[in-house]
């Protein structure tokens, strides 16, 4: 009886330290780690073409060009000003003129396109040069650049075009807003049987 009793601690020792066993066994695992939430990724932003430039067929002028408009009653003064202007800046083999209230200049003397070319030499870039200077400054001033054909033959017109562009381009590429100019080749041909350049400075206007 006390052998039984002797043995029984034994085995209830053995099973208290197995028991604590597993206990500790079970505390030292690590907790599952719970699934991250993630956010469902943003729809892709919907991207639009760029806004195809309006013609450059007409005068309608960029926003800050419309806020250089001036109220009628100051057309006068500003053409008198820009009048001067062009006469210190620009070559005195250009005719500056006033027609109503706009100032035509005359550059035919001045540029000398070679004949059924319608290439500008340096000379001539440095003269429009200059004047793209005066229009920088004098934003109310719409600018109509107008070559005559040689005569009345298709070719000859188109040649006229092609020089009016030219001179178009090369003001547009100094800075003057594309919407201000325009490159127009008149119905009648040039009296003299020459390319006739003009460029006619008119100003916009509000009704203030």
């Amino acid at each position: 009886m006390a052998a039984m009793h002797n043995l029984r601690f034994p085995l209830l020792g053995t099973a208290v330290l197995l028991v604590g066993a597993c206990a500790a066994h079970q505390t030292s695992r690590p907790p599952a780690s719970a699934p991250i939430a993630t956010k469902p990724a943003p729809p892709p932003i919907a991207t639009q073409p760029p806004a195809k430039p309006h013609p450059q067929k007409n005068h309608a002028g960029t926003d800050a060009d419309k806020h250089a408009a001036l109220p009628a009653r100051d057309v006068g003064y500003y053409l008198d000003v820009l009048h001067g202007r062009l006469q210190q800046r620009l070559d005195p083999a250009v005719i500056i003129g006033r027609e109503r209230d706009s100032i035509v200049l005359d550059l035919s003397r001045r540029l000398g396109f070679a004949r059924d070319d319608a290439q500008l030499d340096d000379a001539d870039r440095a003269l429009l040069l200059s004047l793209a200077q005066v229009l920088d400054e004098y934003r109310a001033a719409l600018v109509s650049v107008r070559v005559s054909a040689d005569d009345d033959a298709v070719v000859a017109r188109r040649l006229a075009q092609q020089r009016a562009n030219g001179i178009m381009r090369l003001l547009t590429d100094s800075g003057i807003a594309a919407e201000r100019v325009v490159a127009l080749v008149p119905n009648a041909a040039a009296r003299a049987g020459d390319a006739h350049v003009e460029i006619v400075l008119v100003l916009q206007t509000r009704g203030d």
